[in-house]
């Protein structure tokens, strides 16, 4: 993958520190000249920093936009609603589940239901188009997952492998893999009780950006002495070079493993993560790894909230936003 200098650029005002970083990539641009009135040509990806756990917010070119986990109990109302109104953000499309854990869901309900945390009030935050899950192949039974179904389910929606979200000008999403099965139908057989694999990875392309986030998806790591199927090769395999990674499972030890990361070849890698977790995420050999195949690493326990921006053709970062 062809790389181009990067440039800093620091601002010594009100505004926030912007890391351009403009690089050619190895797939055909699409044509960026049809826009439709109304849209502003950029795809904005706001990775939240919302504690141990994940929170992402994408709005394309058309104003469409799609919430991807919410993050633990409170990031609701402290970290994600304000983002919404910060960002005047009057509409979510789509809210994608990457699976139930508790650090991804336990915020979902307390989204959907505004900033009075009252079902059925004009602040709601309905999911006009759905609310995207893996579907009810899972064992778990905890209060969290079960007020999950509880609000989510007048809007839920099984995700399937090749489901496409369209965001306007050009820019899209697509799901690449969810319980096992990639687009390209090949299937794995996961373990019944390791939530972890059977998450949802979403590859999001706009031109020639292309940015993939898949929750706590495995690499065949073993935690705890458990070892986990390795999901994320494959992957890999079906997804190519990318421009950024939204790291599996918070910099986790069994994730992000070497084969994934030569297939994929991320430019800048962005963690959301905890301060002082319990966890140890990022794990130092995750970090080593992204290091090895030169990979631009941000974390939001360290930089706060981050807005990656492009308009088809490079990106910058915003940090601390």
């Amino acid at each position: 993958m062809i790389r181009k200098y990067f440039f800093l650029l620091l601002f010594f005002c009100s505004c926030s520190p912007v890391i351009p970083i403009n690089k050619p990539s190895d797939h055909p641009a699409e044509n960026l000249a049809s826009k439709t009135q109304g849209e502003n040509q950029t795809l904005s990806i706001i990775v939240m920093d919302i504690g141990q756990g994940d929170g992402t917010l994408i709005i394309g070119p058309s104003g469409k936009t799609i919430l991807i986990d919410g993050g633990p109990a409170g990031a609701g109302i402290s970290k994600v609603l304000p983002t919404l109104q910060r960002k005047e953000v009057s509409q979510l499309h789509w809210i994608i589940a990457s699976h139930y854990d508790a650090d991804h869901i336990s915020a979902i309900p307390e989204i959907i239901k505004g900033e009075d945390q009252l079902l059925g009030t004009e602040d709601d935050r309905v999911p006009v188009l759905g609310l995207i899950d893996r579907g009810d192949q899972t064992d778990k039974n905890t209060s969290t997952y079960k007020e999950y179904l509880q609000i989510a389910a007048p809007f839920r929606h099984e995700a399937a492998p090749g489901m496409h979200f369209d965001l306007g000008g050009g820019a899209h999403a697509d799901v690449v893999v969810v319980n096992g099965n990639y687009e390209d139908g090949r299937i794995i057989h996961l373990n019944p009780d390791e939530e972890n694999e059977a998450a949802i990875g979403l590859l999001v392309e706009y031109g020639n950006f292309k940015y993939f986030t898949a929750g706590d998806l495995t690499g065949g790591g073993n935690p705890g002495g458990f070892e986990t199927k390795d999901m994320e090769s494959t992957t890999g395999e079906i997804v190519g070079h990318i421009d950024i990674l939204h790291v599996g499972h918070h910099g986790s030890a069994s994730s992000s493993n070497e084969h994934f990361l030569d297939l994929v070849q991320p430019v800048a890698a962005v963690i959301s993560v905890g301060r002082h977790n319990d966890y140890g995420h990022p794990a130092a050999t995750t970090l080593h790894r992204l290091e090895k195949v030169g990979a631009d690493i941000y974390r939001t326990d360290q930089m706060g909230t981050m807005e990656i921006s492009t308009q088809g053709k490079g990106y910058d970062i915003r940090i601390n936003q």
